[in-house]
């Protein structure tokens, strides 16, 4: 009967990595006590070890919870609520998420050491196989992660959240693709630039909170926080613009100009064409228009959009004063590119002369047809020749 017993004890521990068996036996001492061992007793193997132990010992003595040996009292830790002998529990992984002590496969992490020093070994994070598959994912490091410690409007973990730039328009960390826009400050998130009104004046995504005009125009609240919207003081502005043209330039019209604040027009763009051409009195601003001089029938309009930032009151009133200037002064067969780029030349003047810089860098960044090219084409002549002789150029020069 002790022979059928012990062969069932070692196949219960094979599993274990290790054996024990019961024998009446006394040719063995006790790895505890160190006697001569009289009737049954245990006998533990590992790879390293075998142990013998009586049975008065065997029950005296706690057993590691890793490696299942037992071990004087002074041997035994107790770590992450378990016993464990110093070995074993100086050889323990965690994981990070269930904090379970790791056993069979895992995941390691490490991430690079400060000013690249090498990781120390104690920086490194433990996953067990069940955490790694189961548990979210930052979407910065790819790191599993505990669902209480995911941010859920960006998914980032909150070690990696304080990292990211966040969307100027809707405050959200930014995980994904995200758009930057000329002379504009900060980036916007894919969801912003798809979903939320482009600003009228800057073109960035709007906020959480805009403004949005009677005409169906949304202006961030930065550009609000500058838009002019007193006809009275758009008539000053205007007012101000022909006399320091008129003082520095000699640019001098001798017809009256009418000068028209208005909306943009947003019944139509047929009807904002009718008003262009004098058959309706709606306004003839549209899409992104934010002046236009017409003349006809011996008569001489400006239009200006009210509610735009003060600088852009500015450009605009000087490229419209331009053109009414081209009227008096240079032939009507020029070239679209002569007209406007002579109109972007003197708004840049002006610019210059009042100190709107990033008006100025935005006006001289354009390269698109006819406004960018026509304005860069006078700029090299100004560059060449003169300030006095672009007016001449512009004169004389049809194409």
């Amino acid at each position: 009967m002790i022979l059928r017993r012990s062969a069932v004890l070692r196949l219960l521990y094979f599993g274990l990595g290790l054996t024990a068996s019961r024998r009446a036996m006394s040719a063995t001492s006790c790895h505890f006590c160190g006697e001569d061992i009289q009737g049954r007793y245990m006998v533990y193997k590992t790879s390293t070890q075998r142990l013998a132990v009586c049975s008065d010992c065997d029950k005296k003595y706690p057993k590691c919870e890793a490696c299942k040996l037992p071990q004087l009292h002074s041997n035994v830790l107790l770590q992450h609520g378990e016993r464990l002998c110093k070995t074993c529990a100086a050889e323990a992984k965690y994981c990070t998420i269930c904090q379970k002590r790791i056993q069979g496969r895992y995941y390691q992490f490490t991430e690079p050491g400060e000013d690249g020093e090498k990781p120390k070994p104690s920086d490194a994070q433990y996953y067990c196989a069940s955490c790694y598959a189961r548990a979210p994912k930052c979407k910065i490091c790819n790191r599993p992660t505990p669902r209480s410690r995911i941010d859920l409007a960006s998914g980032a973990c909150i070690d990696c959240l304080p990292k990211l730039q966040r969307c100027n328009s809707c405050g959200v960390a930014i995980t994904g693709r995200y758009y930057e826009f000329e002379h504009a400050e900060g980036r916007y998130c894919d969801s912003c630039k798809r979903s939320k009104p482009a600003c009228y004046t800057c073109g960035v995504p709007v906020g959480q909170t805009y403004w949005k005009f009677d005409d169906g125009r949304a202006i961030c609240n930065g550009c609000h926080s500058r838009a002019v919207v007193d006809e009275n003081e758009i008539r000053k502005i205007w007012q101000e613009v022909t006399q320091l043209l008129q003082k520095q330039y000699g640019m001098n019209v001798d017809h009256p100009l009418n000068l028209n604040i208005k909306p943009l027009n947003s019944n139509s763009f047929a009807s904002a064409r009718r008003a262009k051409e004098g058959l309706s009195q709606a306004s003839p601003l549209s899409g992104s228009e934010l002046g236009l001089y017409r003349y006809k029938d011996g008569k001489a309009d400006v239009f200006l959009l009210y509610g735009i930032p003060i600088e852009m009151v500015y450009e605009t009133a000087a490229h419209e004063y331009a053109h009414a200037w081209q009227t008096e002064n240079c032939s009507p067969k020029q070239s679209i590119e002569l007209k406007e780029g002579f109109a972007q030349w003197i708004a840049a003047q002006l610019l210059k002369s009042k100190s709107f810089k990033m008006s100025l860098e935005k006006l001289e960044d354009r390269r698109d047809r006819p406004y960018g090219t026509g304005y860069h084409r006078f700029k090299k002549v100004e560059e060449s020749m003169g300030k006095n002789f672009v007016f001449e150029y512009a004169k004389k020069q049809l194409k």
